[in-house]
């Protein structure tokens, strides 16, 4: 009968912990960023042959400036959250089709392979 007690105990202090360490909406957003930033470096980095050309140069962090500015009005638009409690879900909605690209739980988000796919197909760059 003690054994009982401590499995329900054991489970109901798990799924305590589960609500409060569950991440907002804000915590999938920088996740989301994150990919969104290390993609667009790469990118950039790929595009443009290292130099010594200064202008060109600061033409590329300027460049890394304004992309960052619209990369995270884009991920306020496009990037949204269903709470379940225990964990939640992020989702991007894109020409009025939602996918799920990830969930969150015990303070951590992780990303599934969809939204390097959509990266990868340029769905964000039309």
């Amino acid at each position: 009968m003690k054994k009982n007690y401590a499995v329900l105990f054991t489970i109901g202090l798990l799924l305590l912990l589960a609500v409060i360490t569950n991440p907002n909406q804000g915590r999938h957003q920088e996740v989301i960023r994150g990919k969104f930033n290390s993609y667009l470096q790469k990118a950039m980095s790929e595009g443009l042959s290292e130099t010594d050309n200064e202008w060109e140069q600061a033409g590329q962090a300027m460049g890394m400036m304004l992309a960052t500015a619209i990369i995270d009005q884009v991920i306020s638009n496009l990037v949204t959250t269903d709470n379940y409690l225990i964990f939640s879900i992020t989702k991007l909605s894109w020409e009025d089709e939602s996918k799920v690209i990830g969930i969150g739980a015990f303070g951590n988000v992780f990303i599934t392979g969809k939204l390097d796919e959509a990266l990868n197909e340029g769905l964000l760059s039309e």
